[in-house]
């Protein structure tokens, strides 16, 4: 079953109404939706609440949170009941449908309950705005007094109660109030009084009596809480300052109860003051309610402005209760209520009796109930009217008696009670025809009375029954002759058959059945001695016969005991001319048995240890073919002797094979555990050995089972090395441990090699990293050490890659290194021998001589002013970018320069590139103190990491400063 969805779950639905409703209505409705946008939920205990728009139509759509088959059910009631009603349902009702299969939610289909949307104020609401007003506006709420009865009395006449009256549930459209909240309602297909509902909704206390909540469910629910609101709005009515002195000064919720006024009454001020209201009516309503408080809750005065309603019901009830005819009586009289003429005649109980004793024709049982209930309530009866109505009784107590004496089947008693004339002409002619034939069962009873005392061989009696038996059948009396010559019918019908039997020289089983019957029956004098004797051996034949015939022929030891068992000693059919047949079957069945016997010891005493499987096989020679309980555990035996000198001849093999030992093992398991157990105690030497095949066998699997249960090759490995170290002395020299070779010359071989190639990349030995990534790669591309330091290994492989295409190219002696080139080489020199560097430097000594040479600027010195002073601003085209690390500028006074280590000290100055753009191509240079003239030389630089070469010098100047 799905489950059950959650509000989310329907939030989610109601987003997309034209698939998740079957009702047309629903699916073009949109549901009202929250600041956040989504569809806004009402929630309760047991479902939540959604308004549904279509055009200027709304409905309440309720949810279920839980699914509750008791409460469905009650839906569908009333959802029926008011489809059902149709145009006669009360006004005050709204539109209420259940369905059971409302709304998909996934792929399955849920209830739905919907209800009109009622759009007005609560009754609360409705008074409070009414008397809270500068004038209370009592006129509207007299208006809504009347309107309260009326709808009352509407659902009352539709067989309705709406079981949770009270402010909250009265919505007030206009004027009009109309009832909301249907989950407490009764209709009449949930008032069964046969099978009782218990009540949902126990309704507000302030508007309920206090024995409601152990009421089932029922339609008088409602009679309290109408009265409470109607005594309420008419109260503060007459009384307006009722309402500012209990509802508004007390901040009371309700119209103008509150529930210690029903719980404690007699401490309750309200009471008080109602009982004293100037309203004679809220009066006369508030005493009767108050005074059902202290009643049970079934002496609630029924909801009616009909005074005398009552006293209605009372004199149409019959056998009138005169008692309590002229207590309601003497109540409405000194209440001041004057009875209607007809309801006056229909209470005087002389009057009553009177009507019917002057009728044209005397109804006797209405005349002699009346005078009983007038005489049990003390009334005299007058004496013209005693004659009528001892007659009446009398007659009515003869059909009374009759009927009694028939009901109770006994027509001597019916005989005695019949008084034809007392019955004629009133009473029921079935009755008096059912009364004479009473007189022809007695005559028939008496037959057969006299022949149950004297029944003689029962023939007679048996056939008087057949004759009268039909007239008297079902009667009490006649049930005893009826059983007495049954008894003797059956008597008669055994010992005639067995008679019969007994002269045919009949078969034991048909003259031990006969006999059978004639002991149930009962003695007949027909039966003799002779005939009892023949019977009783017959029955102790028959059972040995059937016994012995129900054996199947087929050999068997089951068949073999049931015959031996059967036959016992053989006493019982001794003479037996019948059991001759199966003498020679016993004593060969006999023989089986005792050879069974041996078996069964052979089995024992293998089982116990003190025999083996091979005497249970020789034990077993003798029954092949013989169906009996050791079958299987003789094949047992058999394949247990064939498993033992599997495994013994795979034990003395030459360099056994453990798994050979262990398969045998687990044959002989499989084939007898217990004998396996007790290997040890058979043979020492093969169990011993069996155990540690066992173990080498398990182990192997481990080992087997490595590189399914580990991914990693790395992992793999590891664990092979350690099972290897841990299990060496068990397996070793063993033929099975061969299979390992293979894998564990791969495990070492990838570990040690994977070792090699950390320990390369830790040194940062490049060239030996390659050749051992070259060898061994490709068995260590999964290994996770390996792969977890892959961007150095690639990383140090492709300097050792880039490195050995370096070298071949210089080796060509036209190599056109780039500027990364030289980077790289700068970066990695010691990788580099010796002459790999010597002739980068002299590549990049012809490099500066030729395309990365320096040239002079134009112009290529510029005298500035500098302050007081002038500075001179050399300019040169620097042809080097990434070979040339930066340049080196002298000044001198009096000559240019071949080398750097010729400049004076502080007049040799670091120009790099960042400085040369800075200055538009060039660098500023201070003249040497009191110089008149300049001359400038520049040298381009490479720092080579081993070694620094200077390009030529590139001489600028001279210019002249003073």
């Amino acid at each position: 079953m799905p489950t059950w969805p959650t509000q989310s779950d329907y939030k989610d639905a109601l987003q997309n109404p034209d698939t998740a409703f079957r009702d047309p209505d629903l699916k073009a409705s949109a549901a009202e939706k929250s600041p956040m946008g989504v569809p806004r939920a009402r929630s309760g205990a047991f479902a939540s609440v959604y308004k549904m728009t279509r055009g200027t139509k709304a409905v309440a759509l309720k949810l279920f949170n839980f699914p509750n088959e008791d409460r469905a059910a009650r839906y569908q009631a009333v959802s029926d009941y008011l489809k059902k009603l149709g145009p006669k349902k009360p006004a005050a009702l709204v539109g209420f449908e259940y369905h059971p299969e409302g709304i998909r939610i996934g792929k399955a289909w849920y209830p739905t309950l919907t209800m009109e949307w009622v759009k007005g104020k609560s009754l609360g609401e409705w008074v409070r705005e009414a008397m809270e007003q500068k004038k209370p506006n009592t006129d509207a709420v007299k208006k809504m007094a009347d309107a309260w009865v009326q709808l009352v009395l509407e659902i009352q006449a539709a067989q309705i109660a709406h079981g949770d009256l009270q402010h909250d549930n009265v919505m007030v459209v206009g004027q009009t109030p109309v009832l909301v909240d249907y989950d407490g309602m009764c209709v009449p297909a949930l008032a069964d009084p046969k099978k009782p509902l218990d009540q949902l909704e126990f309704g507000k206390p302030a508007y309920q009596h206090p024995g409601r909540p152990a009421e089932k469910l029922t339609g008088q629910l409602d009679h309290f809480a109408a009265w409470v609101v109607l005594v309420a709005l008419r109260a503060i009515v007459a009384d307006p300052g009722l309402y500012h002195r209990f509802v508004t000064k007390t901040e009371n919720e309700n119209l103008l109860f509150v529930p210690d006024d029903m719980a404690k009454p007699a401490g309750s001020a309200l009471w008080q003051e109602l009982v004293r209201s100037r309203d004679p009516e809220v009066r006369e309503w508030s005493k009767a309610l108050r005074e059902s408080l202290d009643r049970p809750f079934k002496q609630i005065p029924a909801f009616s402005l009909d005074p005398f309603a009552a006293l209605r019901k009372l004199v149409a009830t019959l056998p009138r209760d005169w008692a309590a005819i002229a207590a309601e009586t003497s109540r409405l009289t000194k209440s001041g209520k004057k009875l209607p003429p007809e309801l006056a005649s229909a209470a005087d109980p002389v009057g009553r009796l009177d009507e019917l004793c002057k009728a044209a024709k005397l109804d006797y049982p209405a005349i002699a109930t009346e005078t009983d209930a007038l005489t049990r309530s003390g009334k005299a009866i007058p004496d013209w009217i005693r004659p009528v109505a001892a007659d009446a009784i009398k007659r009515v107590n003869c059909r009374e008696a009759v009927l009694r004496a028939l009901n109770a089947r006994d027509p001597r008693a019916v005989r005695a009670a019949f008084q034809k004339p007392l019955l004629e002409g009133w009473a029921d002619r079935k009755l008096i025809a059912d009364a004479e034939a009473a007189a022809t069962q007695v005559e028939a009873l008496d037959k057969l009375k006299a022949a149950v005392a004297v029944p003689g061989d029962g023939r007679a009696l048996a056939t008087l029954w057949n004759e009268l038996g039909v007239l008297v059948a079902g009667l009490p009396e006649a049930d005893r002759y009826q059983a007495e010559a049954m008894r003797w019918a059956a008597r008669i019908a055994a010992a005639d058959e067995f008679i019969k039997l007994f002269n045919a020289r009949s078969a034991e089983k048909a003259l031990a059945a006969a006999w059978a019957k004639v002991a149930a029956a009962g003695p007949h004098p027909e039966i003799t001695p002779e005939h009892r004797a023949r019977g009783e051996v017959a029955q102790k034949r028959a059972p040995v016969l059937a016994a012995l015939a129900a054996v199947p022929s087929v050999e068997s030891h089951k068949n073999d005991t049931l015959l031996t068992e059967a036959w016992g000693d053989g006493s019982a059919l001794a003479g037996c001319r019948e059991g001759d047949v199966y003498v020679t079957r016993v004593k060969v069945a006999r023989d089986r048995l005792d050879k069974f016997a041996k078996l069964r010891a052979a089995v024992e005493a293998a089982d116990a240890g003190t025999g083996s499987e091979l005497a249970v096989v020789e034990a077993a020679r003798p029954l092949a073919g013989y169906e009996h309980p050791f079958a299987d555990r003789v094949k047992v035996g058999a394949k247990s002797v064939e498993v033992l000198a599997a495994l013994k001849a795979a034990v003395d093999e030459p360099n056994p094979s453990d798994r050979a030992i262990a398969a045998a093992v687990d044959e002989l398991r499989a084939t007898n555990l217990d004998l396996l157990v007790r290997l040890d105690t058979i043979d020492k030497r093969l169990a011993a050995e069996a155990a540690a095949a066992g173990r080498r066998r398990k182990v192997l699997n481990e080992f087997a089972a490595i590189d399914t249960k580990y991914d990693r090759p790395d992992k793999q490995d590891r664990k092979w090395l350690a099972a290897w170290v841990a299990n060496k002395e068990l397996l070793q020299g063993r033929r099975d441990t061969e299979e390992l070779r293979e894998r564990l010359t791969l495990a070492k071989t990838r570990s040690q090699a994977a070792a090699a190639i950390l320990k390369a990349l830790d040194d940062r030995d490049m060239f030996k990293l390659r050749d051992l990534f070259e060898k061994h790669g490709p068995q260590l591309e999964r290994y996770r050490p390996l792969r977890k330091r892959k961007p150095e290994l690639d990383e140090l492989l492709g300097k050792a890659d880039r490195v050995a295409g370096l070298q071949k190219r210089l080796g060509t002696g036209d190599p056109a290194f780039t500027g990364d080139d030289l980077k790289f080489v700068r970066e990695n020199h010691a990788a580099f021998r010796n002459s790999d560097r010597d002739a980068v430097a002299q590549l990049v000594a012809a490099k500066l001589k030729s395309d990365a040479r320096l040239v002079p600027g134009r112009p290529p010195i510029k005298v500035v002013p500098a302050g007081k002073s002038v500075a001179v601003v050399a300019y040169w085209a620097w042809a080097g970018h990434g070979l040339v690390s930066h340049c080196l500028v002298a000044v001198d006074r009096a000559r240019h320069l071949a080398e750097p280590a010729q400049a004076e000290q502080y007049m040799l100055l670091t120009c790099l590139p960042r400085d040369h753009a800075a200055e538009g191509g060039g660098k500023r240079l201070a003249p040497p103190l009191g110089a008149t003239e300049v001359y400038v030389t520049v040298w381009a630089v490479v720092e080579l990491g081993w070694a620094t070469v200077h390009g030529p010098p590139l001489h600028l100047g001279p210019a002249a400063v003073g």
